[in-house]
């Protein structure tokens, strides 16, 4: 299991590119892929990508394992909290119609055995960023990322 693609943080993405591609539907992770985990801020460069992708007649959505919080700053973007990843029927319960047109869809997270997993299971583009910081975390996280560094020696 690869992603698609590889970079160091959403900020690196091409999304132009992406556009001229075709894509339409952004799915992003949110912990350690577009904020810290637990974090209730969308950075500001992160706000500016939403923005500039949807300005773009692009679908943009947070699909995050995380409990709900209250998030500072507005944003116009559907979050799905709890979404049970890797598995995706409730990503498909809630943007069912957003994400029926595959080639159109890209899935943007940083844990290879949930997002992009996620991506594989919904059969679309993926691109795995690094994680933002990996100090704090929840304990099953710690462990998963240990399993993807296994995983990745054995792939090499």
């Amino acid at each position: 299991m690869k992603p698609d693609l590889n970079v160091k943080s959403v900020s690196d993405i091409n999304f132009e590119k992406l556009l001229k591609a075709g894509k339409r539907v952004f799915l992003f992770d949110f912990d350690n892929t577009i904020g810290v985990w637990k974090s209730q801020v969308i950075p500001k460069n992160v706000a500016n990508i939403f923005e500039y992708l949807k300005s773009n007649g692009a679908q943009v959505f947070i699909i995050t394992n995380g409990k709900r919080r209250d998030m500072h700053g507005k944003i116009d973007v559907q979050i799905i909290w709890r979404s049970l990843k890797p598995l995706t029927f409730k990503v498909r319960k809630h943007i069912g119609k957003y994400i029926k047109d595959k080639d159109k869809v890209v899935v943007i997270g940083d844990q290879m055995f949930t997002d992009i997993l996620f991506g594989k299971f919904l059969k679309v583009y993926t691109i795995k960023v690094e994680p933002i910081d990996t100090s704090k975390e929840f304990i099953s996280t710690r462990f998963l990322r240990v399993i993807e560094k296994i995983f990745n020696v054995k792939q090499n």
